[in-house]
């Protein structure tokens, strides 16, 4: 008993000693705010009952944890904005949590076995061939690395080991007064270890040792060294061992190091096979257990590199996709998968252009590898992070938010059953939010409902669904793989643009109707689809703005893209009434000559060219008045184009199939619409020039 007592009261001294207390308290801690989440998602789901708490929930409950929400009987018309309505579509935070660091402690590399001199050739040129880019970076940078010499790698490798061991020795010892420690007996003296210097040449040893063994032991080295890389100027961090990188080339080579060699030394250590982006591996191994330690640790330096490093240093973008190739480690270790896909979010947000571009694509290889939930996780947290970038949009933000929806529009159309089903089911939802915000504003009809619907989020957020939709229901894709499930989710998208063109049909919303066609407009082209955009176009024709005669202004000519209501100043003048004139020509343009080789052509333009003729002789405007007119004579010219064809066919209107495939595979540029369109496209790009260079100087958040 005596010797228990001993042993016991040995291991306390122990545990205290190496300050594992802190961290056995913040466990219990995060495990208790964790439960508080778990309830409180259980209250929401139950609109505000929760069922009976145990006597140990009841104890452990907080004073500052967040009352339950007050239930709620209204119509679901209440609901609020965009931001609002989209809570909690995201990624929860305990779901996406910040890793715990590990240690590593307790890795032995006790089934490594050196590489003969042919068995390494052979690894080397399996290298090449698995992975040539990798394979090139040593070429070019570390070419010595693949002359392999068995006596003097190992001979090299001791050496090093020596001086890592020789750092560690008593002699490095430091003695120091610590005058904080005084008790008892004053002046006693106090041995600190002193942090050993990575140096070029351990960092060379661990190099040539992962190259040609594949060691474990000096991912471990190098991984921890990284640690303390990512962690400088940050909070410091217990556990494991500390270096001290004092130069700036060491820094670097060992974050090139880290990145590009943690992969190759993990596919050695478990192997995988992968099939249509999917991924293979054993995972019920001693080495799977390994694997994922050294992960979970690489991971949460990556974090911490990622917060300390500038986004145009070149580092983010090396760092976000080099860990790409650690997918297939990764898609099976939730907790890790979902940190990263949270890292991922928030380099897509706000990292620079090229920075984001390598956040895409390691989300959709994660995408396309991750099972249903994860998938879903991944999708629902893109479009909540889309959601919150689209808040403000100006001269500067707008080509940043094209990319990131140009971008993120393709993982809702990845291939694959499941993946459509997905897709449908999120798509659906998204869009029927957008429908309820319209219906708030039909039926309520005050300045704030108005306001949910008419904002940047809304506008941006019917251009991504007209981009996602666009994309899926193509007619080449289409012909190729079949209708995508998708296509249902036409019509509710239409129609809800079509009904938030409408809700405020002033003069100065005319930018955002402009908008709003232009993705409808997307629709038209790819799609096939027929929607009746001139309605919307022609009631800006009756407006006073354009059949009144306007008055004089020097204000700079309105760029529509950066505007979704028109600023004050500009209203009634003549730089306003040119513009809308241009605008609304160039797009009547656009819309009938996505229909200049439809079969039906001259009955669909025919009430267009009557209207047309009527409002270029009321117009108070001469330059309405003339591209009026050349836009008439065009639509006759194609309309008689169509005719002269239609007169060689050989079928009844009622062969639908034969009536779909007239003029197939023209894209128009024959028409002679389509050439008048092809003018206006350059006339159109050479003004959007200058007009970008004058609203350089202006940066304003409109």
């Amino acid at each position: 008993m005596a010797k228990s007592g001993k042993s016991k009261a040995k291991a306390t001294k122990t545990f205290l000693k190496k300050g594992l207390l802190d961290g056995q308290i913040k466990n219990r801690h995060k495990a208790r705010d964790f439960k508080q989440k778990v309830q409180g998602r259980a209250v929401k789901r139950n609109k505000g009952y929760a069922g009976k708490p145990t006597q140990d929930e009841e104890e452990e409950e907080d004073e500052d944890a967040p009352p339950a929400p007050k239930s709620d009987d209204d119509d679901s018309d209440d609901e609020p904005g965009l931001d609002a309505v989209m809570d909690g579509e995201g990624m929860e935070d305990d779901e996406a949590s910040d890793l715990e660091d590990d240690d590593l402690s307790g890795l032995d590399s006790s089934d490594e076995t050196p590489a003969s001199n042919a068995q390494h050739i052979e690894d080397l040129k399996a290298l090449a061939l698995k992975d040539p880019e990798f394979f090139k970076y040593l070429q070019e940078n570390d070419a010595e690395l693949l002359d392999f010499d068995g006596e003097g790698s190992a001979a090299e490798e001791d050496d090093a080991s020596e001086g890592e061991d020789a750092s560690d020795d008593g002699d490095s010892d430091v003695e120091m007064d610590e005058p904080g420690k005084k008790g008892k007996g004053k002046g006693k003296e106090v041995k600190v270890k002193a942090t050993p210097v990575l140096t070029k040449e351990i960092l060379r040893s661990w190099q040539k040792s992962l190259l040609e063994t594949r060691s474990i032991r000096s991912l471990r080295k190098l991984l921890l060294a990284f640690r303390c890389a990512a962690s400088t100027g940050g909070a410091e961090k217990e556990g494991g061992e500390r270096w001290e990188i004092q130069s700036a080339t060491v820094f670097n080579k060992l974050i090139v190091t880290t990145l590009k060699y943690t992969p190759v030394v993990l596919s050695h250590i478990v192997p995988y096979k992968e099939s249509n982006g999917k991924f293979k591996l054993s995972s019920n191994t001693k080495q799977y257990a390994t694997a994922q330690r050294l992960i979970k640790s690489y991971f949460v330096s990556l974090q911490a590199l990622l917060n300390s490093v500038a986004s145009d240093s070149g580092i983010p973008a090396l760092a976000v996709s080099e860990s790409a190739k650690l997918v297939p480690w990764i898609v099976g270790n939730r907790k890790v998968a979902r940190g990263w896909v949270k890292l991922l979010l928030g380099v897509y947000d706000s990292a620079a252009d090229e920075v984001r571009v390598a956040a895409f694509i390691a989300l959709r290889k994660l995408a396309v590898a991750a099972d249903h939930s994860l998938r879903e996780s991944v999708l629902k947290g893109v479009y909540a992070t889309l959601l919150a970038s689209f808040r403000q949009t100006s001269i500067y933000s707008l080509p940043t938010l094209n990319l990131m929806k140009n971008s993120a529009s393709a993982l809702f159309v990845l291939p694959g059953k499941q993946e459509a089903e997905m897709s449908y089911q999120l798509t659906f939802g998204y869009i029927r939010m957008l429908a309820i915000l319209l219906r708030k504003g039909v039926k309520e009809g005050s300045k704030d409902a108005f306001k949910s619907v008419y904002n940047w989020q809304f506008v941006h957020a019917i251009d991504f669904w007209s981009l996602v939709l666009s994309e899926a229901c193509d007619k080449e894709r289409v012909q190729v793989q079949g209708q995508n499930p998708l296509h249902q989710l036409l019509y509710p998208l239409i129609q809800v643009a079509l009904g938030a063109i409408r809700l405020v049909p002033t003069s100065r919303y005319y930018p955002l109707r402009f908008h709003l066609v232009r993705s409808l407009l997307r629709i038209v082209q790819r799609t096939g689809t027929y929607i009746p955009l001139s309605t919307p176009l022609f009631e800006i024709l009756d407006s006073p703005d354009l059949s009144k005669r306007s008055k004089p202004s020097t204000l700079k000519p309105l760029d529509w893209e950066y505007y979704i209501r028109c600023p004050a100043a500009y209203l009634k003048t003549r730089v306003y009434a040119d513009g809308l004139a241009d605008e609304l020509v160039y797009l009547l343009t656009e819309y009938y000559g996505s229909l200049a080789t439809s079969i039906a052509f001259p009955e669909l333009v025919l009430p267009a060219i009557v209207s047309l003729k009527r409002h270029a002789k009321k117009t108070g405007q001469a330059r309405l008045g003339s591209q009026i007119k050349v836009l008439v004579e065009k639509l006759e010219g194609n309309a008689k184009w169509i005719e002269d064809r239609r007169e060689k066919i050989e079928f009844a209107p009622n062969k639908r199939d034969k009536v779909d495939r007239f003029l197939q595979g023209d894209d128009g540029a024959s028409a002679p619409l389509g050439a008048h369109l092809r003018l206006q496209k350059k006339m159109r790009d050479q003004k959007r020039v200058t007009l970008e260079k004058a609203a350089q100087g202006e940066g304003d958040d409109l």
